[in-house]
């Protein structure tokens, strides 16, 4: 096996065994069943709630954002935590100091997110398959459609994680302005509803962003087209997602590299060892 083989095989492992520490981890594990538990509440309220001249429900409606939030949160704050606490605690000093390490700790970073990404979208689709009347009605056809529209949104959504991570100087910053950003980009993105009725520059400034494009496409895969009524242009605009979306992935693929050189290029010892000092000084 040469170098490179065996820097992606050990990241791809490493990345499996963090996201299994993951699921032994009571925090982790209380923030997805908080989520389900809030899904689920949400999903008996408006279950059955009709949308005039629709012909589809309230949570038939919702069920597309809240799968495209979900991995919006994998991809974006989840990533940027991780990128921020890793740089922290030396392990990302580690990673650089070895042959083809930042490779292997790519690969583990992806790995670990699209494992994060895969669970928490399974989870929601589980119990939305017993209180959702309707929610499958575009058939295998649709259910494929939606899962190529979550691999592809992943792909796009990990250069927003890659910039907040490598900009954030700790976890706490993550936490704090780095989730009003992602906020914010959710806020005007139309992840929950169409976005036709917000003034004409938000349209605009949502459309350049990947949520945006992530709720249009799981809702085309998801509702008939008699939905896409109140959508910009009254259509789906298939192609522009996926082009879209397309675009924004091989912007990760370039990106996210250099991002992580730059913060490497940037550690040393002598900087984690300040950064500890700092984070034992606040506790």
């Amino acid at each position: 096996m040469n170098p490179r083989t065996a820097a992606i095989a050990a990241g791809a492992s490493r990345g499996l065994r963090e996201f299994v520490i993951s699921l032994k981890t009571p925090a982790d594990v209380g923030f997805y069943v908080g989520g389900i538990a809030t899904f689920i509440i949400v999903m008996l309220f408006v279950r059955s709630t009709p949308i005039e001249g629709l012909d589809i429900t309230v949570a038939q409606l919702l069920f597309p954002g809240l799968l495209g939030m979900q991995l919006a949160i994998s991809a974006t704050w989840g990533l940027a935590t991780i990128l921020a606490t890793e740089r922290e605690d030396g392990t990302l000093l580690r990673a650089k100091s070895l042959p083809n390490g930042m490779l292997g700790y790519v690969v583990g970073q992806n790995t670990r997110t699209l494992l994060d990404a895969a669970f928490a979208v399974g989870i929601l689709i589980v119990p939305a398959a017993f209180l959702i009347p309707g929610l499958w009605q575009t058939g295998p056809a649709g259910a494929v459609a939606a899962l190529g529209f979550l691999v592809l949104g992943l792909l796009a959504l990990t250069p927003i994680g890659f910039a907040i991570g490598s900009i954030a100087p700790n976890p706490r910053a993550v936490g704090g302005w780095g989730l009003l950003v992602l906020g914010g980009i959710v806020s005007i993105s139309g992840i929950f509803f169409p976005i036709v009725n917000l003034p004409a520059a938000l349209q605009v400034v949502a459309q350049l962003f990947p949520v945006y494009w992530l709720g249009l496409g799981l809702r085309s895969t998801l509702l008939p087209d008699t939905a896409a009524a109140i959508e910009i242009g009254e259509s789906w605009r298939t192609l522009e997602t996926v082009g879209v979306l397309g675009l924004w992935a091989v912007v990760g693929l370039v990106l996210a590299p250099v991002l992580l050189r730059r913060m490497a290029r940037r550690e040393s010892g002598s900087t984690v060892s300040a950064r500890r000092d700092s984070a034992l000084q606040r506790v």
